[in-house]
């Protein structure tokens, strides 16, 4: 039976960020993957010269830890645009940054989506959150639906705005999400820019397995058990005593520790040869009973999808055993984006039942860190929700393994 001085189960980004620091400190460790590539949640599928990011999802050049750590000059961000266009049941509006994107602050201030005051109100919440740490807010939790109605925001503005923007992140619709995560998303996005690497999200979890002897990661290969003095059974009949144990992933369910519970998404690529005015923001659908959200990607990275437009659609919840009308869909994005339904081709999906961890209110007081006799849970739900929160944890655990 080998042993090996740390274990670390799993290659996703809180488990490459821990085994990166053992590797500088020239500690012993090995990574053990169940599936063929590094990223957990984080990645991007190659295939027929489109790049599918397993999910919608954005880097935030606000994650201070996460912007030392990753090599950015090499991933290359391109940036969407600052704010979003939302569609409410009858036309397109812009709701844009003035700041970052004065040229549309026009536009932006005098649309009918939001009053004046809600607008002062959004400037004042920027004000106020500006420097915002979740670990220095001793306020109540209460869910982030009722900290928008506290903040008095008008209720047309929370449907047409808050609503669709936030649920897309947390990947829930009632925003019952922790009114301290939405406080500390709201504080990124309001200082950084959400932005996606030239070739795709697999490329933040390749930047971190480069400073990563390839020979220490061991791919196809999943933890089965975890017996008496550490020794781990994995599939193909491979033992490992381990004098420390890194669990990431949710795979400390094996030890009786509870794990993250999580929300659901069904992402559907659709390509279109029809041109998208105002490509480079977010949209927003929150008359839509099915659609959240769409990224035009190839207009912010055209690495996406070379000769046509690569439509990334957000549907919350879990559809992987249910039908998906994709005509009515069709249908939709020609009456958005003009067109008929013969121009939009679907291309790619992906059923994501654990897409993002379920932060509820009171989540970060019962965040599960665990660090215990070489016994380590490392990942998002021990800081929060986001790459940022992925990266620290595996920075905290490698930091217990170095120290202890």
């Amino acid at each position: 039976m080998d042993r090996v001085e740390t274990v670390i189960i799993g290659a996703g980004v809180s488990g490459l960020a821990c085994a990166s620091i053992l590797e500088k400190h020239k500690k012993e460790y090995l990574i053990v993957e169940k599936t063929n590539r590094v990223g957990g949640r984080v990645g991007s599928i190659y295939e027929n010269d489109y790049i599918f990011d397993v999910g919608f999802q954005v880097y935030n050049t606000a994650y201070k830890e996460s912007s030392r750590f990753l090599d950015l000059k090499n991933i290359d961000l391109q940036l969407f645009k600052p704010g979003s266009i939302i569609h409410d049941g009858t036309k397109f509006h812009m709701v844009s940054d003035p700041f970052r994107d004065p040229k549309n602050l026009f536009s932006s201030l005098f649309s009918s989506l939001s009053s004046f005051s809600d607008k002062l109100k959004v400037l004042l919440l920027i004000f106020e959150l500006s420097n915002y740490r979740i670990e220095n807010d001793i306020s109540s939790d209460v869910t982030t639906l009722d900290y928008l109605k506290q903040r008095k925001f008008s209720e047309k503005f929370i449907e047409l705005f808050f609503y669709p923007f936030f649920s897309g992140i947390f990947l829930e619709k009632d925003l019952n999400t922790s009114s301290k995560f939405f406080k500390y998303v709201f504080s990124n996005f309001s200082k950084g820019m959400a932005c996606i690497p030239k070739n795709g999200m697999q490329k933040i979890p390749d930047s971190i397995s480069n400073n990563i002897n390839e020979k220490n990661i061991l791919f196809d290969h999943a933890l089965i058990k975890v017996g008496d003095s550490k020794v781990l059974s994995f599939s193909n009949n491979i033992n490992i005593k381990a004098d420390n144990i890194v669990f990431t992933g949710g795979s400390e369910k094996l030890i009786k520790i509870k794990s993250a519970e999580y929300n659901s998404v069904c992402n559907l690529y659709f390509e279109t040869d029809i041109d998208i005015v105002n490509g480079k923001y977010i949209h927003l659908f929150p008359k839509d009973d099915l659609i959240n959200n769409i990224a035009i990607l190839n207009k912010v990275s055209p690495s996406y999808c070379a000769s046509n437009n690569l439509l990334s659609i957000s549907i919350l919840g879990d559809y992987s055993t249910l039908d998906i009308p994709f005509n009515a869909i069709k249908k939709r994005l020609s009456n958005y984006f003009g067109g008929s339904e013969s121009n939009y081709d679907l291309v790619k999906r992906f059923d994501i039942k654990r897409a993002t961890i379920n932060q509820n209110k009171d989540f970060f007081k019962q965040r599960n860190s665990f660090y215990d006799d070489g016994i380590i849970v490392s990942g998002q739900n021990t800081v929060n929700g986001s790459i940022e929160g992925a990266i620290c944890s595996g920075l905290n655990a490698s930091n217990y393994i170095i120290t202890k």
